[in-house]
């Protein structure tokens, strides 16, 4: 069924759920996750902060993979988030894509954020969404 899950982090408390979510799905799927941060260049953040946080928030994502022993690799990317979802998956041969419903914009919960649905409607590849 599914071997290879991507699972975008941004820090954001349903980011985090999303991982540990897809995490365990991958451990009774024997599957393999790869933890991806992309950072936007037109954002305000400089590459080193970038570089920190979003090393910060992929580590977090794998240490509970290693605890559930469940293989992981990572991808941390300073281009364009939208652009760079699909070459990734692409690239990565992904089966499905497990992301929050919104991340670090603080949206409520009834709103889907613009990342989510670009994936949602963008990529043709099944997609679970973790409120």
């Amino acid at each position: 069924m599914y071997k290879r899950i991507l699972i975008p982090v941004d820090g954001s408390e349903i980011s985090k759920r999303a991982g540990y979510n897809a995490i365990l799905l991958a451990k009774e799927l024997n599957a393999t996750v790869i933890v991806t941060h992309i950072a936007d260049q037109k954002s305000s953040i400089s590459y080193e902060e970038f570089q920190s946080r979003g090393q910060e928030y992929i580590n977090e994502i794998r240490n509970y993979a290693t605890e559930n022993n469940v293989e992981s690799e990572e991808v941390l990317i300073y281009g364009s988030p939208k652009n760079d979802i699909r070459i990734i998956a692409k690239k990565s041969q992904i089966d499905l894509i497990v992301l929050g419903t919104h991340g670090t914009s603080g949206l409520n919960s009834t709103t889907m954020g613009s990342f989510t649905e670009f994936v949602v409607k963008n990529i043709d590849l099944p997609v679970m969404l973790i409120k």
